[in-house]
């Protein structure tokens, strides 16, 4: 039967992304954490055997993730279409632009499932991940952020991802609003973000987490086909096995061809390929 979700259920749900499909474990917890509404398929022997979750985003809640996961062992058998069609009936009263899933088709694909439903594919995201030593070290300065940088560096995300936004329709093409928000967000990862100055103008930054994802990683435009790029990982790489990580990680879109080569070259590996799927509502 289907029912709703509750606490005492995410170990299953753990649980059913040890078997190898779609997610993993920080999906689970991103999962639990954001969407709107969770229902989940409880068998009387078996458990739980798949769920499916609603989640609302964008800045006017004009948009919708919906993702729907059934154990291997069961698919083919009605139940993924079942959740499916019980999740999708909270957008009934709301006005959305599309509906957007992911898929990470290494573990399973569930492509056609979504494109029988009318969902046209929207974009790739590859994870790539670092297991070497450190990199040979460069003779450029890196800050860490203050207040004082706030319009540089913001101005600095808008028009270094202004190209990557607008060509795979990611809304709003300009991003980053200066605004007393994102100011405190800037702050709030002072400890490791950290940019490239020349004399006190940006020319690149990088964020290193204590987990070892990199992120946030852009060169402005005047600035690249420079060499920095190369330099702002192998310095990102260096902070990240200074602070204990064994396993770096970033993320990039397919469509960045330029980037993607830059990490391999460095010995970063893909290690998971994400299918993201959108259906546009009428």
């Amino acid at each position: 039967m289907i029912r709703e979700y509750n606490l005492k259920d995410k170990m299953q749900l753990v649980n059913i992304i040890r078997q190898g499909i779609i997610a993993d474990e920080k999906d689970i917890n991103f999962i639990t954490d954001n969407s709107n509404k969770i229902i989940v398929f409880d068998d009387n022997e078996a458990g739980i055997i798949g769920f499916s979750t609603f989640r609302l985003w964008g800045e006017n809640k004009n948009k919708a993730d919906i993702y729907t996961y059934v154990v291997p062992s069961l698919r083919r058998k009605g139940i993924g279409t079942l959740l499916y069609n019980e999740i999708i009936k909270n957008i009934n009263d709301i006005n959305l632009k599309f509906i957007s899933t992911r898929i990470k088709v290494d573990k399973d694909d569930a492509t056609i499932f979504y494109k029988k439903l009318g969902y046209e594919k929207w974009y790739v995201e590859l994870e790539l991940h670092y297991h070497g030593s450190e990199q040979p070290k460069s003779d450029l300065k890196f800050v860490l952020y203050e207040d004082k940088y706030f319009e540089q560096y913001a101005e600095g995300l808008r028009t270094s991802f202004y190209e990557l936004r607008k060509t795979n329709d990611f809304q709003p093409y300009l991003c980053c609003e200066l605004n007393e928000e994102k100011r405190k967000e800037f702050l709030d990862n002072k400890d490791k973000l950290f940019l490239l100055l020349d004399n006190e103008k940006l020319i690149a930054s990088i964020i290193v987490n204590n987990n070892g994802l990199l992120d946030d990683l852009f060169v402005l435009p005047s600035y690249q086909g420079k060499g920095y790029g190369k330099k702002i990982v192998q310095f990102a790489i260096n902070q990240a096995i200074k602070n204990g990580s064994n396993c770096i990680s970033l993320a990039a879109i397919d469509w960045n061809t330029r980037a993607l080569n830059l990490y391999q070259s460095l010995g970063f590996n893909i290690a998971q390929t994400t299918h993201y799927y959108r259906l546009f509502v009428l």
